[in-house]
């Protein structure tokens, strides 16, 4: 998946302590503020820190570089961003792996970057998975890449959880969605911010009559929402069998307490949830 913006820029580079001299380098500073900010939002969802892996960055700093050399626009090329081509300039398979494994972001700081990640739906899935354990991290410029994919804990030592986002009596909550690609919802440029609930666990996990409902909670009227189930996706080919998500069909209104009424069946056992969080 890649997602653009306009303007912004990179972090100052610094070498990663004890890989200094090494080419390429891996920019440690840029990784050390996106893990700091990630880390931020999976505290407030009950996720454990992640930490950063130098093979995992190395990779993305190579895929970075490769944009950065390359002229990449993610505006132009959409999810074509997330391949390597043989030949030309920056290219290596392992540059290559980490394309296809990452988040990409365009235009902005690598802090940002993670923020506006955290505003959009697909990107946001899997980065306040419990079961994530080690990120890698490269910054290029205007070009920020985060692996979050191949560093979550392997079959059978997972644990199972859920991250409700935003979490439960979380303030500040931005109000809108921010663009990305793919755009879950084409006809539909105006989106609030979405809220998703993502089970974590070993894959594969049931989840069926899901039911999901965002209400002002000053009117208690409810706010109209695009809701995607397990099962019926926004988009053909983008479905997730352990996630639900409401996306409000406008922008929420500032300083707004909103309230999430969610259930369903989890492996055969009836869940719900039911939090709130503010709108700044």
């Amino acid at each position: 998946m890649s997602l653009t913006a306009c303007g912004g820029g990179g972090t100052a580079s610094i070498p990663w302590p004890g890989h200094e001299g090494e080419s390429p380098a891996v920019n440690y500073a840029a990784a050390q503020a996106a893990v700091q900010e990630l880390n931020y939002y999976r505290a407030m969802a009950s996720a454990p820190p992640v930490t950063l892996d130098y093979q995992l960055s190395l990779a993305c700093q190579l895929h970075a570089d490769y944009m950065g050399l390359n002229h990449v626009s993610l505006r132009d090329v959409g999810l074509a961003a997330h391949q390597e081509s043989p030949g030309m300039p920056g290219y290596s398979a392992v540059g290559a792996a980490a394309a296809a494994n990452s988040v990409i972001y365009q235009g902005v700081g690598p802090v940002t970057a993670v923020d506006n990640w955290m505003s959009t739906f697909y990107h946001r899935l899997g980065l306040l998975d419990v079961n994530l354990g080690r990120i890698g991290f490269g910054s290029s410029g205007q070009y920020q890449v985060m692996d979050a994919h191949r560093g979550r804990l392997s079959a059978g030592e997972e644990q199972q959880a859920v991250a409700l986002f935003p979490a439960p009596g979380m303030s500040a909550v931005p109000t809108s969605f921010v663009t990305e690609i793919p755009y879950p919802i084409p006809a539909d440029t105006s989106l609030g911010v979405p809220i998703t609930v993502e089970f974590s666990g070993p894959y594969g996990l049931i989840i069926e009559l899901a039911q999901a409902e965002l209400i002002n909670d000053l009117s208690g009227i409810a706010v109209p929402c695009y809701v995607q189930t397990p099962g019926e996706p926004f988009l053909p080919g983008w479905d997730y069998p352990q996630v639900i998500c409401l996306i409000p069909r406008d922008p929420l209104p500032r300083g707004a307490r909103q309230r999430v009424v969610v259930s369903a069946e989890v492996g055969g056992t009836p869940w719900s949830a039911d939090w709130t969080f503010t709108t700044r």
